[in-house]
């Protein structure tokens, strides 16, 4: 069974469980309430980068896509969105972030530099702030992160002239306190695991955005249902998202 007849069996206008990180789908959790107002409020105040960390599956990537997609309806910011790529050198880096905000390379990594540099200025000038998301961040390699690190010295007496914040797994969280210099520099954001009363309202939610009212599991048995997909999938969003796709295919054969 395709997905199209599991949403025409439910009488839904989309299908409600699946894994790909529409923000629209994100469920504003305190925890995910909490990380977005805290990157807003360092990206609009300039306070400082930030990088937030998890285990797989935790919603990170939904959430950044929510943070780029708030953040870039507001002509105050210049919001850019980069999945870590697998590049060695930070000259690679730095040219890739360079043409992600329309700046032009040179082929000296210092002049290359120096135009960011100017970029950055400009911006400021124009009272606008750059920010720089990045996804999958734990791929990133020392030598990336030196770069990082660099950036942060782009600043007034008082202002920051560029935002950054960094997204991945526990891995990276790891990376960044090892990395001493970086990390006093940085703002840590930890995310976890759902509750099992988050877990269940974050089912409600996307069936009510797929546009069901009713509840995935019903009767009297509903509480243990849902008590069950909390231990198998020890409160991880994305696990759940998949195991309720399933339990609606089941259900629609």
């Amino acid at each position: 069974m395709d997905i199209n007849a599991i949403v025409k069996h439910f009488g839904l206008a989309e299908h409600p469980f699946i894994t790909s990180p529409d923000p629209r789908f994100l469920y504003l959790s305190s925890q995910v309430r909490e990380a977005l107002a805290k990157c807003e409020f360092m990206a609009r105040d300039r306070i400082g980068p930030i990088y937030m960390y998890g285990p797989i599956g935790s919603g990170k990537t939904s959430l950044v896509r929510r943070l780029h997609e708030k953040l870039s309806q507001d002509e105050r910011f210049n919001v850019k969105l980069l999945i870590s790529p697998n590049l060695k050198s930070s000259n690679a880096f730095l040219r890739l972030v360079m043409e992600t905000f329309d700046v032009k390379t040179e082929r000296s990594y210092a002049a290359s530099l120096g135009n960011f540099e100017q970029f950055l200025i400009q911006q400021f000038q124009e009272g606008r702030t750059p920010v720089l998301l990045v996804d999958e961040a734990q791929y990133m390699t020392r030598e990336q992160l030196k770069l990082v690190h660099y950036l942060l010295n782009f600043e007034t007496n008082k202002t920051k002239l560029l935002q950054i914040v960094l997204v991945g797994q526990e891995e990276l969280g790891t990376k960044i306190v090892n990395y001493r210099e970086l990390a006093s520099r940085m703002f840590p954001i930890a995310m976890s695991a759902m509750s099992l009363e988050d877990l269940r309202d974050m089912i409600q939610f996307r069936l009510i955005v797929a546009g069901r009212s009713d509840s995935l599991f019903e009767g009297t048995s509903a509480e243990d249902a849902y008590r069950l997909l909390y231990a198998y999938t020890k409160g991880l969003p994305r696990d759940a998202i998949k195991v309720a796709s399933l339990i609606s295919y089941l259900e629609a054969e």
